[in-house]
């Protein structure tokens, strides 16, 4: 990526997704991660002048790319998608796995294939950033259900996603962080919860987030840092640990 002149927006759909507007100021012009409704998106690329460079797809449920078509009427652009939704995602002019690289005029990502929600879910690194786009692998204090894939495997992905800098950025496509504070408050006072996570950084993750939705601003993107200390998902230490805290959340 050749310019620092580069942001993400967050353009709320639905009750709790986000669709991520990678902006290049100085072409203006954008990615698109998700969209899954359409006359929000085309708004803000009308309101802000902004060419479409392509859009970029984690996975195929339907929140997540049900506004592509109509998004590619007024902005036509190149669709990467992950490979194994070959079949739910026919209309992608660019099919991705693991360790593929998509470049999209100054934007490069490296592709990151994250089982377990859904069986071809991926993820999208830019690495000079450190931002990833993560679909809904990882949320803020939990991660996505099991839809298709096994314990093993969802396991398996947040361990790649530990595996990243402390300082890098998640953007996750839902707004659960909330919900999941009152899991992992639960947690934190059952003696026999597999959770080693530290009850003050709770708490100060606790009041940050008190005040940002006081204010009505995202808790998303999420600092890798700080959920790798309260996260229980990825503090659990064995797929055996994860896979009791993602029964007990699923019951919640």
């Amino acid at each position: 990526m050749t310019t620092a002149h580069v942001r993400v927006e967050l353009v709320p759909i639905f009750t709790d997704n986000y669709v991520f507007i990678l902006i290049n100021e100085d072409r203006k012009s954008c990615v698109v991660v998700d969209p899954g409704s359409a006359p929000e998106v085309t708004s803000y690329l009308r309101k802000h002048q902004l060419s479409l460079s392509g859009v970029l797809l984690t996975h195929h449920h339907n929140d997540h790319i049900g506004g592509v078509q109509e998004l590619l009427q007024d902005f036509p652009a190149p669709v990467f998608a992950p490979l194994k939704n070959k079949n739910q995602i026919p209309y992608a002019q660019q099919y991705v796995q693991d360790k593929d690289r998509v470049k999209l005029e100054d934007f490069s990502f490296e592709v990151i294939e994250l089982p377990g929600h859904t069986l071809g879910h991926v993820a999208f690194w830019q690495e000079q950033k450190k931002w990833l786009f993560s679909g809904d692998v990882l949320f803020g204090l939990g991660c996505g259900r099991l839809f298709e894939g096994t314990y093993e495997q969802a396991y398996n992905s947040l361990q790649k996603i530990k595996s990243f800098p402390n300082d890098s950025l998640i953007f996750c496509t839902h707004e659960y962080t909330e919900q999941n504070m009152l899991f992992c408050q639960m947690l934190s006072a059952n003696d026999n919860a597999p959770l080693t996570g530290d009850d003050e950084d709770l708490e100060l993750y606790a009041n940050e987030l008190h005040n940002k939705r006081s204010l009505s601003l995202p808790s998303v993107p999420l600092k890798l840092g700080i959920e790798k200390k309260v996260n229980p998902f990825l503090l659990a230490n064995s797929i055996e640990q994860f896979t009791y805290l993602r029964e007990l959340r699923n019951k919640q």
